[in-house]
């Protein structure tokens, strides 16, 4: 089935964390559903462009549309993707190509795999019959050129850390990957101040030996996402 182009529209406001008001080119208000519950305060302001995403006809929501991109208010105005499958989707072809410096190469990966309390996004198998498990981490915020993770305190996320360092400390392989949606940072630095419990445990899961590595992407406003390098992880 072909994939749908992106419609224009305009930020409108926010009324819960998954449902933005948004304004069509014709004049309408749609109410559109929004995946990334962070706080996007940076983004989401009166009048920002957007690019919303139909939903296919046969499909039951009761939102027919969902908010792709938003564009930056700070020059030169880049396209952020918000849609929180996009980053799974961009790390999964780069770990299955072997396209991560200092994540080993793999013969396979599995994907959504349960261990302990969380559901990890990866677990890569090597030649030698050793595992590398790797959570992908979404990143919107660009503060004067840094990556900021994450935007909103998140307990998820602090738990994920620190099950892959008790993965590393029981003697296997662990990495954090962060997806940058956007290509105007030039480092990746946890947002102490928003969630210190994060940044302690990613702190804490780099001493004990799990990997912590960064791309990044330019988006363009169809949506087509442009790999741009890595990015390097630098704790503060």
């Amino acid at each position: 089935m072909a994939t749908l182009p992106l419609i224009p529209a305009t930020f409108v406001r926010r009324p819960n964390r998954f449902v933005v008001e948004a304004g069509l080119e014709s004049g309408e208000i749609v109410p559109t559903h929004l995946a990334d519950p962070g706080r996007l305060r940076e983004l989401l302001v009166p009048d920002a462009e957007l690019r919303l995403r139909p939903v296919d006809e046969d499909n039951p929501r009761k939102t027919r549309y969902t908010v792709a991109l938003v564009r930056s208010q700070d020059p030169p105005h880049r396209w952020v993707s918000v849609d929180t499958s996009l980053p799974n989707r961009l790390a999964g072809g780069l770990l299955e190509r072997n396209g991560v410096d200092g994540i080993r190469p793999c013969r396979s990966l599995r994907r959504e795999v349960t261990h302990g309390k969380s559901r990890f996004d990866f677990v890569l198998e090597h030649d030698d019959g050793t595992e590398t498990w790797v959570e992908v981490k979404s990143v919107t915020l660009v503060e004067e050129g840094v990556a900021r993770f994450p935007d909103a305190p998140t307990v998820r996320g602090a738990r994920h850390v620190r099950e892959l360092t008790g993965i590393v400390r029981d003697g296997g392989q662990a990495a954090v990957l962060f997806v940058v949606q956007r290509d105007d940072a030039d480092h990746v630095e946890p947002k102490a101040e928003t969630d210190p419990d994060f940044a302690q445990a990613l702190r804490l899961a780099a001493q004990a030996g799990v990997g912590l590595h960064a791309v990044k992407y330019r988006l363009g406003g169809d949506g087509k996402a442009g790999y741009q390098g890595v990015l390097p992880v630098r704790l503060v």
